[in-house]
């Protein structure tokens, strides 16, 4: 054999060895690449359930803050002008008619003031639902106590289109206010001998 053949062989057994070895310490690393690549996602889906905690935690501040009486904290406005720019904001989103806002009589039992409202609007069922959402989605806690629904009779069909049912709903709407529990200090009694 000449020596150009015999180094020939040698460097494709060199290459051989080389693609061997290489296949074999690349296959180490497809087994921790692939763990690694799920231990990625579960962090990823731990630090999303991590941010969706933070901000339902964050809203749960909020209507704390919202709904609650705090000694020293005055409110810059007013619950009941949030209140009514809320059902303004919410109406004028869905398209709906507010026909009247009566507020009834704060009541006060303990610590919970009840803001009562008897709301009228005029507008279609699938309006009236998305209000139901935006209530309960609200700020503020607010809870629906009564409603009635009237199908309004008209004939007239809107700009050409088919015929389109308009009802008038009438709601009875409370909203709370919590005052702060404030704990009174205790003063100790002594009852032994002088």
């Amino acid at each position: 054999m000449k020596r150009g053949d015999i180094l020939i062989i040698v460097v494709l057994l060199l290459f051989a060895g080389v693609i061997t070895a290489h296949f074999m310490y690349i296959s180490k690393f497809k087994i921790k690449f692939k763990a690694l690549e799920k231990e990625i996602i579960i962090t990823s889906n731990k630090l999303t359930t991590a941010k969706i905690v933070q901000e339902n935690l964050n809203h749960v501040r909020d209507l704390v803050f919202k709904n609650m009486d705090i000694p020293g904290q005055a409110d810059s406005v007013t619950h009941e002008s949030y209140f009514f720019s809320f059902i303004t904001t919410c109406v004028n989103d869905l398209k709906l008619k507010l026909l009247s806002v009566e507020p009834r009589r704060p009541v006060t039992v303990d610590r919970v003031t009840t803001y009562t409202y008897d709301i009228e609007v005029e507008g279609d069922f699938f309006s009236f639902g998305e209000l139901c959402s935006k209530l309960e989605n609200s700020r503020r806690i607010v809870s629906m106590e009564d409603f009635g629904v009237s199908l309004i009779d008209s004939n007239e069909k809107e700009n050409g289109g088919p015929q389109n049912k308009k009802i008038r709903i009438k709601i009875r709407i409370n909203t709370y206010r919590v005052k702060k529990f404030e704990q009174t200090p205790v003063m100790a009694v002594n009852t032994g001998n002088m």
